[in-house]
Order: structure tokens, then sequence, then C-alpha cells
């Protein structure tokens, strides 16, 4: 069963989509959850409800809620992210039982990166219809989805999926490339059994013709690359 809150990344800010058909309360619990489980890490964020409930009061709360977490309300944005992806009112009618679909038009826009200032603890996700940067590490528990590339400039220990959408050219490159799972477009590894001796060096993941992910020396030099499939 889907999340009654998802939290989605834009270009423009944060879409905050609600399923309307359940019950308030557990829309509220879930949503104090999101933000708890990512303290301070959407602080300054600038975001808008995708649905919302249709009671003046419930909004309210749900509003509260995020502007507590230091969350910035501007409703415009989903205008913008409805003109982006020229799917308007077709968009919103879908998305309370299929957010997912929501992405996958933005995806058809022109890629964009979304830059992560900040490491990502446990708990945290990330889920972005383009390109990712994170400048710092991916930790355990922790979880990056991109319809493009990956990039850490750390260590990579979380769950990584790169090419959500399909995208068999996208590529995860990291300091250290040490995910508890990683996936390129429907292709998907765990760490593989020499993880634990971690490589000094950036590493890079990508698919071979065959579809089995291999990760090697992100310098060209270094010809050998080690299967994680």
């Amino acid at each position: 069963m889907s999340d009654a809150v998802s939290i989605k990344g834009t270009r423009h800010g944060l879409l905050i989509l609600v399923d309307q058909e359940r019950d308030f309360e557990e829309i509220k619990q879930n949503l104090y959850k999101k933000m708890e489980a990512a303290r301070g890490f959407f602080k300054g964020a600038k975001f808008a409800f995708y649905q919302e409930p249709v009671e003046n009061e419930q909004r309210r709360v749900l509003e509260e809620i995020c502007l507590q977490y230091g969350l910035i309300h501007q409703p415009e944005i989903k205008a913008k992210v409805d003109s982006t992806t020229a799917a308007g009112p077709a968009v919103e009618k879908q998305a309370a039982n299929q957010p997912e679909q929501m992405q996958q038009a933005a995806a058809k826009t022109k890629s964009d990166t979304l830059l992560v200032k900040r490491s990502l603890r446990s708990g945290q996700q990330i889920n972005y219809p383009g390109h990712v940067v994170v400048l710092g590490d991916i930790h355990a528990g922790a979880e990056v989805v991109a319809y493009g590339n990956v990039l850490v400039m750390g260590c990579c220990r979380g769950v990584v999926h790169a090419g959500a959408n399909g995208d068999r050219n996208a590529r995860v490159v990291a300091h250290r490339l040490s995910p508890a799972q990683l996936r390129i477009g429907t292709s998907i590894a765990c760490a593989p059994p020499d993880a634990q001796t971690q490589a000094n060096y950036p590493e890079i993941a990508y698919l071979s013709d065959d579809g089995q992910i291999i990760v090697e020396s992100y310098n060209s030099s270094r010809p050998a690359g080690r299967h994680t499939t």
C-alpha cells in the first residue's frame, strides 16, 4: 500500500501529494513521520500541496506541520509544475492514486539537476526526476532515486537507484561506492562481496550490454571492472 503522503522534488520546489481517500489522522501522522525523519533537511525548502484536504481546517493543520519544520509554503509551485509538464488537470486527477505518473510526466521535460548540499542520514530519501548530486555522504538507511545520474562526493552506503524511469545509460559515481543496494534502470544489485574493502578512489557504476551492473575506477585507465550482479 502506498503512503498517505508522498514528497516529490521538482525544479520549482517540493510537491506534497496527499492521498485524499485516507483518514485525515493517518495523513497527519504520516506527514509528521516524514518531516521528523528528514528533520533539518527540508529547512528553507519551498513547498506546495499537489492534493490537499477539502476542509480548510485540515489544510491549515498540514501546512502548520510543514512550517514547524522550516518549510516555506508557496502554492504557486503546483501551477508551475503543471505548466512545465503541460499536463494540467490530467496530472492532478491521476496523482491521487498514482503519484509516480506525475514524476514520469516531469521526466519528459528538460533534464535538470538537484544539488543536495549535505549528507543524507538514515531514513532520509531523495526522489527526483533528473540528476542528483550529493555534496556529502549517503549513509546506510538513506535512499536516492533519480531518473538521471547520481553523483556522490563522499561515501555511498545507502540505497541508490539511477535511471529510475528505465534509462539504461544512467551512471552512479561516488568517491567511495559501497551501497547497500544499487539499481540502474531495471537492474538491481546488492553490495558486492568485496564491498568491505573500500576502494580509496572514485568509482563509477554502469550497465553492461547484457544488463549487468559493473563497478570500476572512474579513472578510465583502469580497464578491469567488478560485476555486481
